[in-house]
This record gives structure tokens, sequence and C-alpha cells, in this order.
């Protein structure tokens, strides 16, 4: 999958691919001022962020309740989790999200942003 392709990829939110080997996804995110992700969930994998610049702002649907954490360092989602991310601050977002456990995907939850 080209990093145009992500589907979470938008005017706002850019992927880099640093690596994709089988059961294993690395990717650089930068968040511009504003941007955020749609609302989905991973089948296999969980997702860990690493922050290297800014505050990231991590949502997850919870049995239809959104809880809200602002990370500036290490957050990790579980698979099958509803969540979505936001920048929320006045400066771009970089991090980094390993991928590991089973084949990356990407299901969409069709949730309002």
């Amino acid at each position: 999958m080209d990093d145009k392709d992500i589907p979470l990829a938008n005017d706002k939110v850019q992927y880099k691919t640093l690596l994709r080997e089988e059961g294993c996804a690395i990717l650089q995110t930068t968040v511009q001022t504003g941007g955020e992700t749609q609302w989905h969930q991973h089948t296999n994998v969980s997702d860990r962020f690493l922050v290297v610049r800014g505050v990231l702002t991590v949502e997850l649907n919870i049995d239809g309740h959104v809880q809200s954490t602002k990370v500036r360092d290490f957050y990790s989602v579980d698979p099958g989790t509803v969540h979505h991310v936001k920048n929320e601050a006045n400066e771009e977002v970089v991090y980094i999200t390993v991928q590991a456990g089973g084949i990356p995907d990407i299901v969409l939850a069709g949730l309002p942003r």
C-alpha cells in the first residue's frame, strides 16, 4: 500500500512508511494543527504511538463513550478498540506508530469526526 493510499491520510495527516514486513508496520505520521484521522480500529494489531514532537490527542470510543488523552510520550491502543487521533495544539505533531502482532489493517468505524 502506498502511503498516499492509507485511508486515514488527508490534507493535514501525512504518513511515511518506515518499515513494512509480515506482521509488522512502522509509520511516521505528521499531523498539522487541526488535523485528525477518521474513527477506525485494527483487527489483530495494537497501535503503539511514540510522540516525537508536539502533543497528540488520542480518543477512544468505548461503548459509545469517548475517552480523550493528551499524549506527549507513549500510548498504546489495543486491537478492536475504536479510536482516532487529532492535533489540537498550535504546532504540528510528529509520531511513530508501531503495529505488530498480526496483519496490519484499518477498519473504518463510520463515526463522525
